[in-house]
């Protein structure tokens, strides 16, 4: 991933920048003060760096930083975990913004999308790699040091099986660890389980019970009103003198005497037969519903006890009978369940054994790895420092054995420099600044090939140095740039002149304000630039700057 494009507005003394950036060696020169850590701090910004109100510029309502950034073939991992996170690429380029307002409100924005700012530095880990007095980003970083020493004893492949193996040892470990707390919790539960299946069981419900005994309630709380009325039924349809029955049968007879005299009453004969029939049924109905109705005070209320039994049940285990049998199907379901926890159990920890084993196997043959490359690389490094200003150091490398093997093997990898006569300690408690970008850069050079890392941004790394180290810098700059981004803040011409590119930071006045202005210089103004940076007579110092144009070249490894 490279960085092609940095905007920037109304930030610091920046009032508008529009830049576009190549591949290869970007060098930025400029007089000291003349604004060149403003591309540093607005790349900080897009890495997820706090930003204030401060930096907005005097009288403006809010500043932004825009960084355009072109995917390469070997960012496919980055992409398909940037895609895994919700955010769509299909060709088009990255854009990461920072808004900052002048009333403190700051916005972050990923690929269209707004972030925090902590996820956006989530998100840009491990993009850029910048280096300067203040900042080292990954040569103090036990994981950076570490992945530049298995490189180096190209144990790069095992080191990644190392940490899939940890990773799937420790899924195993993860899912161990909850199903024996899902079990002791299922352990508490099942006494409730077997209680809750016993209560339904003796209940011996079935589908249908309740409607039939809401009927059975309403037919026994109203059993004398029933009785008397079934009696009033009984004797209006037995015939009793003067009832609705006698009546029917008296007219009856009277069709059956008109039929002899009037055809046509025959067919009513058939009528009030069928309608007598009727009557008759419907009597030996209500005769029958007579004897069975009782008035009976004990069955009442064996119904509503029943009722309230199945009401007690619906409230605890479902809204209907048949949710509440459901219910006790699925409880003796987990109890048959967790019968089997003992054999997913013991199928769990056989697992896990297993890959601890290959874990330790594989981690085992990293260590004999690193334990053999350890005082080569060590040799080596010295080798490449040597000629940047840090002659007669010595570097080494610690292997500290882990109690336990991790994702990154059985022990910790940590990189010791001294200068001469002096104990070995950790580099970031010796080395200054300006030694850890130059030792970066010799790691570099040894690692090339295994850098995740494409943008490279070194900030002051001649500070304090000799044109003759300057050289050897530039040597190694150029051999970078062959595959990397690499930005050099620089005062030393022999640096610039290495470039591939060339921009120049001036801090201009117009009128009552003061502005930084970047722009890339070539040609006859590039020879201009590095003719002021190397002072002297001028026409020496052009002479200078045209052989150092000529002359910077390439090494290949």
């Amino acid at each position: 991933m490279f960085l092609t494009r940095l905007r920037i507005k109304d930030l610091a003394l920046v009032k508008s920048l529009d830049v576009e950036f190549p591949k290869g060696i970007i060098a930025v020169t400029g007089e000291t003060g003349a604004g060149k850590s403003t591309i540093l701090g607005s790349i900080q910004l897009l890495l997820g760096e706090r930003a204030d109100s401060s930096l907005v510029r005097s009288g403006c309502e809010k500043a932004f930083v825009e960084g355009v950034f072109e995917f390469e073939p070997s960012d496919a991992k980055r992409l398909e975990a940037y895609r895994s996170l919700g955010f769509e690429f299909d060709g088009e380029p990255l854009i990461v913004r920072r808004e900052i307002s002048a009333s403190g409100r700051a916005a972050a924005f990923f690929a269209d999308q707004m972030v925090t700012v902590k996820h956006l530095g989530e998100l840009m880990a491990e993009t850029i790699d910048i280096h300067s007095q203040n900042a080292q980003q990954s040569l103090t970083k036990r994981n950076w040091q570490r992945m530049s020493l298995d490189n180096f004893a190209g144990a790069l492949p095992l080191s990644k099986e190392v940490s899939d193996l940890y990773a799937a040892y420790e899924g195993k470990r993860k899912l161990l660890a909850e199903l024996i707390e899902n079990e002791r919790e299922t352990r508490r539960r099942e006494d409730l389980w077997r209680f809750q299946i016993k209560e339904v069981s003796e209940a011996n419900l079935r589908s249908g019970e309740e409607e039939e005994l809401l009927e059975a309630e309403k037919t026994l709380s109203n059993a004398e009103e029933i009785s008397e009325i079934l009696a009033s039924l009984e004797s209006g349809l037995s015939g009793e003198e003067g009832s609705p029955a006698q009546g029917l049968r008296k007219v009856n007879r009277l069709i059956k005497q008109l039929k002899s005299l009037y055809s046509p009453a025959g067919g009513w004969e058939e009528s009030m037969e069928n309608a007598l029939a009727s009557l008759d049924d419907l009597l030996g109905e209500v005769e029958r519903a007579q004897d069975k109705l009782k008035v009976d005070p004990e069955e009442l209320a064996r119904v509503q006890e029943r009722i309230a039994l199945i009401d007690r049940l619906k409230k605890k285990y479902g809204p209907t009978i048949e949710a509440v049998i459901e219910e006790t199907k699925n409880l003796e379901e987990k109890l048959r369940e967790s019968g089997s926890f003992d054999e997913r159990i013991s199928e769990l920890e056989k697992e896990a054994a297993e890959k601890l084993a290959e874990l330790k196997l594989a981690a085992e043959k990293l260590t004999k790895k690193r334990a053999a490359a350890a005082a080569k690389f060590g040799k080596a490094v010295e080798s490449e420092i040597a000629p940047l200003g840090m002659g007669g150091m010595k570097f080494g490398v610690n292997l500290e054995q882990l109690p336990e093997t991790a994702s990154c093997g059985a022990e910790n990898v940590e990189f010791t420099i001294a200068n001469v006569g002096q104990p070995m300690l950790p580099l970031g408690k010796i080395a200054s600044g300006g030694e850890l970008s130059r030792l970066t850069l010799a790691l570099k050079c040894l690692s090339l090939g295994g850098n995740a890392v494409q943008i490279l941004f070194f900030d002051e790394i001649d500070a304090g140095i000799s044109a003759t180290v300057a050289g050897a810098i530039a040597e190694r700059l150029s051999l970078l740039g062959n595959d990397h981004q690499v930005f050099v803040i620089t005062h030393m011409p022999v640096i610039a002149a290495a470039a591939d590119t060339h921009y120049l930071v001036e801090k201009k006045v117009a009128g009552n304000d003061t502005v930084v202005a970047i722009t890339p210089v070539e040609g006859e103004k590039r020879k201009e630039e590095l003719s002021r940076m190397l002072g002297g007579k001028e026409q020496e110092a052009r002479d200078y700057a045209e052989k150092l144009l000529k002359t910077k070249g390439r090494t290949n490894k």
